[in-house]
């Protein structure tokens, strides 16, 4: 806005600095390009979206600090799958994708703080913050941890492959949405929601059939993340921002932690009692 108003409080400047109509023609007329070393300086200012807003150094203090405790949280759970995994005859699959899924969350969380793929837009209604990086991250956790619910559910790879590709179109819907503005991002949203809730509806069939509290409560953390993800889009700031950011990100960050770190320490903490010692069911699909 300062670029766009230069032009004319120069203009009103010069006129109320004017000389008399006399002395005017004895008067150099000033150079023309006098403002430009103004106008130079402007350029930079005008072309950076006047904001000057820059990731990490403009985030609050409480989204640092939930960004750190996401990335601490993954690694530490990275960690602990990793020597669970070791402590085994041999890896499973389900130890594999846990510590795949807390390894890249890690990656992600951390992405993120360091202020990598972040961005704050000024075009929409209100300002936005649109972390790209969490959307890279629910790409790999939130497939890997539906293909590991699949493994306890003892799921075919028909369903498993469609399970695995709603969530795919789910999370790819809202990163859509969150890079546009207007009542378009809005349709993105309804499509994200239309692939959750198919998610939703089929995880929710397979409830009745687990065969055990420990498959259960999986399923039920995985149907919460899920119903969550849209939820958070819609009311955080790529939809109406009705949370406030440190809010968004809080909420998000530790959902994040219990449905990968908590997840993943609930699956292998009770491995042998839903898989019953038999590695080879586990290790495998049923393509029937």
């Amino acid at each position: 806005s300062s670029a766009k108003n230069m032009p004319m409080n120069l203009f009103s400047m010069l006129q109320d600095d004017a000389p008399p109509a006399d002395d005017a023609a004895a008067t150099p007329a000033p150079a023309a390009d006098a403002p430009a070393p103004d106008a130079a300086a402007a350029a930079p200012a005008a072309a950076a979206g006047g904001s000057g807003v820059s990731f990490p150094d403009d985030y609050p203090n409480s989204v640092k600090h939930f960004l750190l405790l996401g990335a601490i949280g993954m690694f530490l759970g990275a960690i602990c799958f990793l020597v669970l995994s070791n402590q085994r005859a041999k890896t499973t699959l389900s130890h594999a994708c846990c510590f795949l899924l807390a390894a890249s969350g890690a990656m992600s969380y951390y992405a993120m703080w360091s202020g990598l793929g972040v961005s704050y837009k000024e075009l929409d209604t209100t300002p936005r913050v649109i972390f790209l990086g969490r959307y890279l991250g629910h790409l790999i956790t939130m497939p890997l941890a539906l293909y590991n619910l699949t493994l306890v559910l003892k799921a075919d790879f028909p369903s498993t492959f469609a399970l695995i590709g709603y969530d795919l179109m789910m999370v790819l819907a809202g990163a859509m949405g969150s890079s546009t503005v207007g009542s378009h991002k809005y349709i993105w949203w309804c499509v994200s929601l239309a692939f959750g809730a198919l998610v939703v509806v089929d995880l929710a069939k397979r409830v009745s059939d687990a065969g055990s509290d420990t498959a259960k409560i999986l399923t039920y953390i995985t149907i919460f993340s899920t119903c969550f993800t849209p939820l958070i889009w819609l009311l955080g700031s790529e939809g109406t921002a009705a949370l406030g950011l440190s809010q968004e990100v809080g909420l998000v960050t530790i959902v994040d932690l219990v449905s990968t770190v908590g997840f993943g320490l609930y699956l292998t903490l009770n491995y042998d009692a839903v898989f019953e010692d038999d590695d080879e069911k586990a290790d495998s699909q049923q393509y029937v």
